[in-house]
């Protein structure tokens, strides 16, 4: 049911309109009149009208101006203009202020019967759009959490992509924190889950441990957290101070602070443990990082609170003692296999920068495997890292090694391995070759996809050349076959497909067997008038014009 407000002063105009659109004809309408615009206002202050029709002219208030009040208080509205003027002006004006129409009065109530079919068409197309806005809204909520922490653990790994407008893609996903302030992190970890609770359970107790760090953190600093695996929680802390605040602050400040969220998750602790009865360690950093640098923090944070043994850890990372070689590569072996996952998607999203610290870090724990005499640990870093290599120049499809990376090649699948210099070192010539050989994959594939365009074209020049039809042939999204062909061939598709068309109508237009048009279907023009008019453009002559002529040379040739 759709409701219709007609307001015009002249009584027999909304009378006559009333009975036009009355429930024996229109029973989708309820239709009710108005005798001036201050009427109509009072009106639908205590009724929803969907659409009205209104005069221009009327005494008090005209119909522009109660349109413009309409738009402004109900703008889902729709205003039809019904005026015995004939004035440019005055449509313009209706138009510009959002009416659906403007009708003459000398018009036929067919007209106007057909305009208020046309803005009710209109409210129902504007309804679908905003259902799928709201529906589109409502799983984005739904799935808020998800993107939110697939994003923030992509700015843990490093990923590029991911730091490129930091400020913009937080606010998208509302992550309540700033691009331009560095960030305290902490980690915190469940020692241990009461016995007997489900997947689900446990998902409501990680949840019930963040609403409980909420309470604490909100009054002083900006926030956010997520659960990074199954039994740990990350946090990102920021001062809701301003930024140039928070660069006067001095040392002595920055040491207040660390110990403010400090003490914030000691009570965060212990209230965990009162009310949920849940132990949990957390490891916090002592000072704020920057955006870039979460990744390395969050690894040693990490390393602080993995053992399945201890339990209610509350460590700052200054006031950890100092480990050993030894204690430090025993304390990362856990995270080292998370570095090799990270090495893959570096090498797959083309990080060379992201690759190279992950490669150091695991190059770090060979140094201090080999000064603690663990020789075993630099094997398997340094088998693994060639393993995460050369299966990815094996989806590179390198045809041909340099000799220097056979003989690694030949070290590696023999299960010979150097001491850990020499692996040290061909680690960082194999990443080194591995980026390059990917600029030089990607060059390849990208001249390949342009033979294969050429070889469809010359295959199917009289057939479907659509893009299309084309991209399905080859494999390939439409948009990037026409953007990759531009910008290889330095000229666009539709230019080649015709040079390649008037190529092969001049090589049959020189064979007389040939009649000009079978030549036409040949090079793939459906109509004998177009091909003519394409020929007649290009060649400034007819198809005709163009054989006479090779026949005058070939005459003159031959005397």
């Amino acid at each position: 049911m759709y409701r219709l407000l007609i307001v015009d002063n002249e009584e027999y105009v909304v009378n006559g309109l009333v009975e036009l659109f009355g429930p024996d004809r229109h029973p989708d309408l309820e239709t009710t009149g108005a005798y001036s615009a201050a009427e109509a206002l009072n009106a639908m202050m205590t009724t929803r009208m969907d659409i009205v029709i209104t005069d221009i002219r009327m005494p008090g208030m005209t119909g522009l101006e109660l349109q413009k009040i309409i738009a402004s208080r109900w703008p889902y509205c729709k205003v039809i203009i019904l005026s015995g003027y004939n004035d440019f002006e005055y449509a313009q004006e209706a138009i510009r202020g959002g009416s659906v129409n403007y009708i003459l009065k000398t018009e036929t109530d067919d007209v106007i019967v057909e305009a208020v079919y046309r803005a009710i068409e209109k409210i129902r197309e504007e309804q679908e759009a905003r259902n799928v806005v709201e529906e589109t809204r409502k799983q984005l909520r739904q799935a808020l959490p998800a993107l939110q922490r697939d994003y923030l653990e992509s700015l843990l790994i490093g990923d590029k992509q991911a730091l490129q407008a930091l400020d913009s893609q937080l606010e998208q996903l509302a992550v309540p924190l700033s691009a331009d302030k560095p960030l305290f992190v902490a980690v915190g970890k469940i020692d241990e889950w009461p016995a007997g609770l489900s997947h689900y359970s446990r998902s409501l107790m990680l949840y019930a441990v963040r609403n409980i760090s909420n309470e604490y953190l909100s009054l002083s600093t900006m926030h956010f957290s997520f659960v990074y695996d199954r039994y740990r929680i990350v946090w990102l802390i920021q001062s809701k101070a301003e930024p140039w605040i928070e660069q006067l602050r001095n040392d002595s400040m920055a040491a207040m602070t660390s110990h403010f969220v400090y003490g914030t998750f000691e009570c965060i602790q212990s209230s965990c443990l009162d009310l949920l009865q849940l132990p949990l360690s957390f490891a916090i950093g002592s000072r704020p990082v920057e955006w870039p640098e979460l990744g390395e923090e969050l690894d040693q944070l990490l390393a602080r609170v993995k053992s399945p043994v201890t339990k209610q850890l509350l460590l700052m990372e200054e006031n950890a003692k100092p480990e050993s070689d030894l204690e430090r590569v025993h304390s990362l072996q856990p995270e080292v296999f998370k570095h090799y996952e990270h090495l893959s998607y570096c090498l797959d999203h083309r990080n060379k920068e992201e690759f190279g610290r992950k490669l150091r870090f695991l190059l770090d724990i060979g140094d201090r495997a080999r000064r603690s005499q663990q020789p075993m640990v630099c094997v398997q870093i340094a088998s693994s890292v060639l393993s995460i290599l050369f299966g990815y120049l094996g989806k590179l499809r390198v045809a041909e090694w340099p000799p220097a990376i056979a003989e690694i090649k030949r070290s590696y699948e023999s299960g010979r391995l150097d001491d850990w210099e020499s692996q040290r070192e061909q680690l960082l010539t194999m990443a080194e070759y591995v980026f390059q050989e990917h600029v030089h994959a990607e060059e390849n594939e990208e001249n390949r996809i342009v033979q294969s365009i050429h070889a469809y074209l010359a295959a199917n020049l009289g057939g479907d050349l659509s893009l299309k039809t084309m991209a399905l042939a080859i494999g390939h999204n439409p948009s990037y076959l026409s953007r990759l062909y531009k910008q290889k061939a330095g000229k666009g598709l539709s230019e080649t497909i015709m040079e390649l068309k008037l190529d092969k109508a001049k090589q049959l237009l020189a064979e007389p067997q040939y009649r000009i048009q079978d030549i036409s279907k040949a090079v793939g023009f459906l109509s004998d008038h177009y091909f003519y008019r394409f020929f007649k453009k290009a060649m400034r002559m007819t198809p005709q014009e163009y054989r006479e002529g090779l026949h005058v040379n070939e005459r003159e040739s031959r005397t």
